[in-house]
């Protein structure tokens, strides 16, 4: 399967990212028993929880000169563009990575 590969991440992105990761996984997950569709809530927890662990362990590690790649298969993608289209109170900033990201994937998704 095609992998979907985002290049020159900064650390300040993949931070905002990684937070509205954990934001949207918590509020996922106080709600996911009341889905109408469990099996999906359930992966998309599962998904979001291992994207955001990615996020982390890169966090951890020193930044790259040119910044962060991050490679996704198709399903981690996809809850990386629900997350970044998920709409809750945010900063401007991080609205304008989201919607950065969101273009993207969007148009990575739609060509696989």
């Amino acid at each position: 399967m095609k992998k979907i590969v985002i290049k020159n991440v900064s650390a300040d992105e993949l931070l905002t990212l990684q937070q509205e990761m954990y934001d949207y996984h918590n509020a996922l997950e106080k709600t996911f028993k009341k889905a109408s569709n469990l099996l999906d809530a359930i992966i998309t927890l599962d998904i979001a929880f291992r994207l955001w662990f990615l996020f982390r362990t890169k966090i951890e590690r020193q930044t790259p000169k040119n910044g962060f790649q991050i490679s996704l298969n198709a399903s981690e993608a996809a809850v990386l563009l629900k997350v970044c289209l998920w709409s809750h109170k945010i900063g401007d900033y991080e609205r304008n990575v989201k919607l950065k990201y969101s273009n993207y994937l969007d148009q990575q998704i739609k060509s696989l």
